[in-house]
C-alpha cells in the first residue's frame, strides 16, 4: 500500500466527502491534521494527481479509489518520504537531458546546470522546459519524448492554476 495513497484516503475519510477544494484538501493536511507545512501539502497534493490517485474536475479533487477500501492504523501520519517518488521521477528527466547536453557537447556538468538554473530563473519556468531550452540553445535537437514527458509532468502538477 503506497504511503501516499493512504494519506489521500485519511483525508478524504476525515472530511466525510467525496470531493474537496484544493484549499480544503492543503488546509486539512497542514493545519487540521498538522501533517506538513502549507507548501508540502501542495506538494502531497501534487504526488497524488502526478501518480494517478486524485484527480480534478470542476475545480475539485476527487480520489480515484474507494478510500473506504484502505487501511489506516489510529496513529498514521505520513512521513516525508512519500514525496521521494515523485521528486525523484522529476529529477530523472532533468538529470538525462542534462547528461544528453554533457555527452553531446562535451561540457562540464554544472556549467549545464548553472545555464538550466539562470533559464529557470529568468523564464520563471520549470525545471525540465528550462533544461529543453537550453539544449536547444546548444544545438541540439531534443526528442518528443522529453517534450511529452516534461508536458505531463508539468500538467499533473497543474503549474498553471493558482495556489491557495
Amino acid at each position: 500500500m503506497s504511503e501516499l495513497k493512504r494519506s489521500i484516503a485519511v483525508l478524504f475519510r476525515r472530511k466525510g466527502k467525496d470531493f474537496l477544494t484544493e484549499r480544503e484538501f492543503v488546509f486539512s493536511a497542514s493545519m487540521d491534521l498538522r501533517w506538513f507545512s502549507p507548501k508540502d501539502a501542495q506538494r502531497l497534493l501534487d504526488a497524488g494527481i502526478s501518480d494517478g490517485f486524485l484527480q480534478r474536475k470542476n475545480g475539485n479533487i476527487f480520489p480515484t479509489f474507494d478510500c473506504a477500501e484502505i487501511e489506516v492504523p489510529l496513529d498514521y501520519k505520513p512521513t516525508n518520504d512519500i514525496f521521494e517518488n515523485v521528486a525523484k521521477r522529476n529529477q530523472d528527466l532533468f538529470s538525462e537531458i542534462v547528461e544528453r547536453i554533457v555527452k553531446a557537447k562535451s561540457v562540464p556538468k554544472r556549467e549545464v546546470v548553472s545555464r538550466v538554473n539562470k533559464k529557470q530563473e529568468l523564464l520563471g519556468i520549470d525545471v525540465e522546459p528550462a533544461a529543453l531550452l537550453v539544449a536547444s540553445d546548444y544545438g541540439l535537437s531534443v526528442e518528443n519524448s522529453f517534450i511529452e514527458r516534461a508536458t505531463a509532468d508539468i500538467l499533473n502538477r497543474d503549474s498553471f492554476s493558482s495556489r491557495p
